[in-house]
């Protein structure tokens, strides 16, 4: 009796793990053969498992993966069971445009730990009631009030270049301008947003917040493209830095939140205090604490990272690239009399090479480089590029595959802050910020901190490579004819090192 259990049991065991093996098999011949997707060329890896695009997450190369995938298969590129790619203006509009039917895809719940903010909203009326409100953050006059907190900053950042015992003609010691940078913004997001002074640019007490917001995005960049990686917390077992980095961020924003509203704000000069006496347009009701949490975390993090990569990148490009960084330079000293004179306004829009800079800066090294997903929301499916994608299925495009591909641009490697001048280059794909109703809603923001940084920068100072001693014709020749490109690590933001550059002062 006991030996026919037993042997019973083993049957069943056995055919459980036929049952398996038939259900893997069937689920491969599936993604291979009978998929909507299956049509699509890509990675073989890609066809089977969101590991492939989760493992160049991991690495950080996702972005310039993507771009490769084109070169080798096409404008559309399978890039995982469920997902794909497409690298054509048509199919950017398509996807991203007003009136797309589609939806934030689902791994964006990934990004939303706590609670859905503008960011990780799927909920198309949800964000677009929220986005309403943010906005008014980030209009005209609300930028001319946060003028003078910037001004301060840029000033504090002027004087951290410029060293203490540094005259007028003399050479700095060379700076690494990623961490420059990145001080400068996360003091400048830090006080914007909670009106609290970190003083991150003269002292290195918090610094460690932005070494952890970078490690945990190591870990949230592969959840972004495999969210099932949090099955059993392998996610933790197998990034535990990435997962102690977040600890360590989520400890600053709960100490960070414990100082700020235990203090009153007799003003409403802080995007936190204004967030706090705003109201949903219909229901009447202001956003909640851990709403107010989420929103505000998201603009320091995203902030911080657009502004600090966007400056890193153009100080790059600049330094080698003699031709743009003389033109910029002239045009600055020619648009103002003295370092009053820059702010935001007339003469400073009126810098419209030094904008140039930045875009084309902003297209070479977009700080987020990866695919926005999009999954098709409706019932009927729809079309992208001429091309039927049914309705399920996840959609997007890589900003930095986009915005490099030699169909759309030309000398798409080259730094050539001239092509923005030009009408016809300025239709083409660009999309840095994204584009359509999920674009960045503190863009102009951004825009204000870096074209004030820059003008404040090329005015006060002459800069160059730390690795020139002297801009030789010949090497500079060289350099303009073949850019060197401004390395980013692709994990959800930007991480960036570099570039060493020495300075010297005018006055």
């Amino acid at each position: 009796m006991l030996q026919y259990s037993f042997a019973n049991t083993l049957n069943v065991h056995r055919l459980l793990d036929w049952a398996k093996l038939l259900g893997i098999v069937y689920t491969l011949v599936h993604h291979a053969f009978f998929h909507p997707l299956a049509k699509y060329p890509g990675p073989v890896l890609a066809k089977f498992t969101n590991l492939y695009s989760a493992y160049h997450a991991w690495k950080g190369d996702i972005h310039t993966d993507i771009l490769r995938c084109h070169e080798k298969y096409g404008v559309w590129v399978r890039y995982a069971p469920n997902r794909v790619l497409i690298n054509t203006v048509d199919g950017l509009r398509d996807v991203y445009g007003h009136g797309a039917p589609v939806t934030k895809g689902h791994s964006y719940k990934v990004l939303a730990a706590r609670a859905p903010n503008t960011l990780t909203m799927q909920d198309k009326l949800q964000h677009s009631r929220r986005r309403r409100v943010l906005s008014q953050a980030f209009s005209e006059s609300s930028l001319r009030k946060f003028e003078p907190v910037m001004q301060a900053r840029i000033d504090r950042f002027l004087r951290a270049v410029r060293g203490a015992d540094l005259q007028a003609g003399q050479w700095s010691e060379p700076s690494n301008m990623a961490h420059r940078f990145t001080h400068l913004a996360f003091d400048t997001m830090t006080a914007l947003t909670f009106d609290i002074d970190y003083r991150t640019i003269e002292d290195g007490e918090y610094r460690f917040v932005m070494d952890a917001i970078e490690k945990s995005n190591v870990r949230l960049a592969a959840l972004w493209q495999m969210p099932n990686l949090t099955f059993g917390g392998l996610d933790r077992k197998l990034l535990p830095e990435s997962d102690k980095a977040a600890k360590r961020f989520v400890l600053f924003l709960r100490s960070l939140m414990k100082i700020r509203l235990g203090e009153e704000k007799a003003d409403n000069n802080d995007i936190f205090s204004f967030l706090q006496q705003c109201k949903d347009p219909d229901t009447e009701q202001h956003l909640t604490l851990k709403e107010l949490s989420t929103e505000t975390a998201t603009f320091v993090v995203a902030g911080v990272d657009t502004s600090s990569t966007t400056m890193a990148a153009m100080a790059h490009y600049l330094s080698c690239t003699d031709k743009a960084y003389r033109q910029a330079v002239e045009e600055v000293r020619a648009a103002f009399d003295s370092v009053e004179e820059i702010q935001l306004g007339k003469k400073l829009n009126s810098c419209v090479f030094l904008r140039a800079c930045m875009d084309e800066a902003l297209r070479l090294s977009p700080p987020g480089g990866g695919p926005p997903w999009r999954v098709i929301d409706n019932d009927k499916g729809m079309i992208i590029n001429g091309q039927f994608v049914p309705s399920g299925c996840e959609v997007g495009s890589g900003i930095y595959a986009m915005q490099r591909s030699p169909a759309n641009w030309e000398h798409p490697h080259r730094f050539m802050p001239e092509r923005w001048t030009d009408e016809v280059e300025g239709r083409r794909p660009y999309f840095p910020f994204n584009i359509g109703p999920r674009s960045c809603v503190g863009k102009p923001l951004a825009i204000a901190q870096i074209m004030l940084t820059f003008a404040r920068l090329l005015f006060e100072f002459d800069f160059e490579r730390a690795e020139e001693t002297t801009r030789s014709k010949a090497n500079l020749e060289m350099l303009d004819s073949q850019t060197i490109p401004y390395v980013l690590r692709d994990h959800v933001t930007g991480q960036k090192d570099g570039p060493m550059l020495r300075f010297r002062p005018r006055f």
